[in-house]
């Protein structure tokens, strides 16, 4: 399915197939959808099942490990090149829920993003036996694979690429959406050191354009300069970064400026916001955090504070995961604060 057949098959989902949070504030904007299951896997499926609600609508997924989603950080990229959603494994078996969702999507081509330590070469070989084609992407750590992810498709140089810590992960994870949208690679870095891998896909990729996500707490100047960056996006938190990449999302990438998806900023809640990507994506629907306690944080308030105007009842408030990740009086708060 092509992109712009996945987003009128999401904008058709919209309303129907979501959780719906009863709305504590005035009539209007609501974050009144949630997208959530019993864990991160369902969570994961209840993403896909919006972004294809057609059975046997899919010809690709992407898989990677549910607990180990920094082999999968750049997955958003390689998820919007083949217009797939993104579903979770253990490492030695296939949950229930997305052994289902791969069997009701039809997809003939699985795209597992790690090594046979995070994804066994046991469940390869049985999606194999099953008739798909599996291919892997996996290098000796995450530069590496982030690499390869990057470097995949032959389709030319991409317009922009993305590049950010491989440790401080919520950067990347808060360009999924852009990521899969507009198929900007996300390559990664050590905060003072630009990683062999990076350096040489940076030059495979020949792309001049290149965007460092977050602050020099988490990606130095010295990298700046070595990977020879036109622009760094990053803010005193998290959230903040996550504000100005949605900022810069609406701005220059045409993403919607009257929807926004809120997603738990610990780092415990990264799977819910790598499978919100495609969907956010999709959507073109730019991502934010929650606070590290639970609560909207600074960063997340000033930046919904500042679009309250752009927010009306035809908008679009998506939470991301159940109310271990984003609590119901959080939502609320979010609601009220942008009436």
């Amino acid at each position: 399915m092509k992109k712009s057949l996945v987003g009128l098959a999401l904008a058709a989902a919209l309303g129907s197939t979501l959780t719906a949070i009863p709305a504590q504030a005035a009539t209007g904007f609501a974050f009144d959808q949630r997208i959530s299951g019993a864990d991160r896997y369902a969570t994961a499926v209840a993403a896909s099942k919006l972004l294809y609600p057609t059975d046997d609508s899919a010809t690709d997924v992407v898989v990677v490990n549910g607990w180990a989603t920094v082999d999968g950080l750049t997955a958003s990229y390689l998820a919007g090149l083949k217009s797939a959603p993104i579903l979770y494994t253990d490492t030695n078996s296939v949950p229930d829920s997305t052994a289902a969702e791969l069997d009701r999507l039809g997809a003939t081509d699985v795209w597992i993003v790690g090594g046979t330590n995070r994804v066994s070469q046991a469940q390869q070989d049985a999606w194999s036996a099953a008739g798909k084609t599996v291919h892997r992407i996996a290098g000796a750590d995450r530069y590496e694979t982030a690499a390869m992810v990057a470097t995949a498709d032959d389709q030319g140089a991409p317009e922009q690429v993305f590049i950010a810590s491989g440790t401080a992960t919520a950067d990347a994870l808060a360009a999924g959406p852009v990521a899969w949208a507009r198929n900007y690679p996300i390559l990664l870095t050590e905060k003072d050191a630009v990683p062999g891998s990076t350096a040489d896909a940076l030059a495979d990729l020949g792309t001049t354009d290149r965007v460092v996500l977050g602050s020099t707490g988490s990606v130095s100047d010295a990298v700046y300069t070595g990977v020879a960056a036109t622009q760094r996006i990053g803010g005193a938190s998290r959230q903040e970064t996550a504000a100005l990449i949605a900022e810069d999302a609406i701005s220059t990438e045409n993403f919607d400026s009257q929807s926004v998806a809120l997603v738990g900023g610990s780092d415990a809640m990264a799977a819910d916001a790598l499978a919100a990507a495609p969907v956010a994506g999709a959507g073109g629907v730019p991502l934010v955090f929650t606070g590290f306690d639970g609560s909207l944080g600074d960063g997340t308030s000033t930046y919904l504070s500042s679009k309250k105007a752009n927010y009306v009842a035809s908008g679009d408030g998506w939470v991301f995961g159940g109310e271990s990740s984003v609590s119901q009086a959080t939502a609320d708060a979010a609601t009220a604060l942008v009436q």
